[in-house]
């Protein structure tokens, strides 16, 4: 019974952190949007990805640097668009948060 009951819990734990993943980029783009308007876009080369998940690991080193409003993470493309609070972060810090994560970054054109 021990074993059913851990089960469960991890599969709540995972679905509250699904959750948690999906709606705080959705609340914090509007908060940021609503007090600035100094959001810019950046598009990222990413390196290393090499496989389906690895664009959640990089999201979530992404959005975890202040001052980082959304962000989205294609596998299939190898980049992220980043839309980030041009005062409050610098371009720079959102790539050595990708590389802390164990990947490349490089802003494209």
């Amino acid at each position: 019974m021990s074993h059913l009951s851990n089960y469960r819990r991890n599969a709540l734990l995972g679905m509250v952190f699904l959750f948690a993943l999906i709606i705080y980029p959705l609340y914090s783009v509007s908060n940021t949007h609503a007090k600035t308007n100094n959001v810019e876009e950046v598009v990222l080369r990413i390196d290393g990805m090499s496989c389906a998940s690895c664009p959640a690991t990089v999201k979530l080193a992404i959005t975890g640097v202040d001052g980082v409003v959304d962000a989205s993470v294609s596998y299939k493309e190898k980049k992220a668009v980043v839309h980030y609070v041009k005062n409050k972060v610098e371009v720079k810090k959102i790539i050595e948060a990708i590389e802390d994560a164990g990947y490349g970054a490089k802003v494209l054109p």
